[in-house]
């Protein structure tokens, strides 16, 4: 059974209550006209809203206190964070860490969810929530924002962190290659002290 209501207002009803609800908006309109002091919209992006210290918005990399551990890479749980570099030597245009250099730093903004976990287990907390929030992209690639320059990480920083590798791989290769050198002649050093210490045998002495 279908129940029908009526509008038993009528149409002055109507009109008086659509006027009413008008005005109660006019009435605080109007009242910025009179007190343009009390307006508390801001002319973004002129004007902008003080944020708290805690804010978590882009972060910003101490570059120069990081040690490239991962823990922060380790500790994201969208695993949006990604970390290159060596400890084996010297990668030109790379940027100096604390005993590292450091070849790649980003973080993909369309999966972070600003967790703050990434922070607290740093050591040398050098990595910060920081108070810019306003970041955007046409694509999801413009999300990727590269820490140690401060910029999106676009084809060109791309081409040169693929160029890095290759030098990162050779580093690695030659310290792989002098510890197995060092190794071996510290062996031998060994084995030459050994023999050097042993007792002569004597003459007629048989085994």
């Amino acid at each position: 059974m279908t129940t029908v209501t009526t509008n038993r207002r009528g149409w002055f009803g109507n009109l008086f209550s659509v006027t009413k609800s008008l005005w109660a908006g006019l009435r605080v309109t109007m009242s910025y006209f009179v007190k343009p002091g009390t307006v508390i919209t801001l002319q973004y992006p002129l004007q902008k809203d003080d944020l708290p210290d805690r804010h978590r918005g882009i972060h910003f990399l101490e570059t120069e206190k990081c040690i490239m551990c991962w823990k922060c890479a380790r500790a994201c749980p969208v695993d949006c964070i990604d970390i290159e570099g060596t400890r084996d030597g010297e990668v030109d245009g790379a940027f100096q860490g604390k005993g590292v250099v450091m070849t790649r730093f980003t973080i993909d903004y369309s999966r972070c969810i600003f967790c703050n976990l990434c922070c607290e287990p740093c050591p040398e907390e050098c990595i910060h929530m920081g108070q810019e929030f306003d970041y955007s992209a046409w694509d999801r690639e413009g999300t990727v924002k590269s820490l140690l320059h401060n910029q999106v990480f676009d084809a060109g920083l791309k081409a040169k962190m693929l160029a890095d590798r290759g030098d990162i791989k050779r580093l690695a290769d030659d310290a792989a290659a002098a510890k197995k050198a060092k190794a071996e002649a510290a062996k031998k050093a060994k084995e030459a002290a050994a023999a050097k210490a042993a007792p002569p045998k004597a003459d007629g002495a048989t085994s």
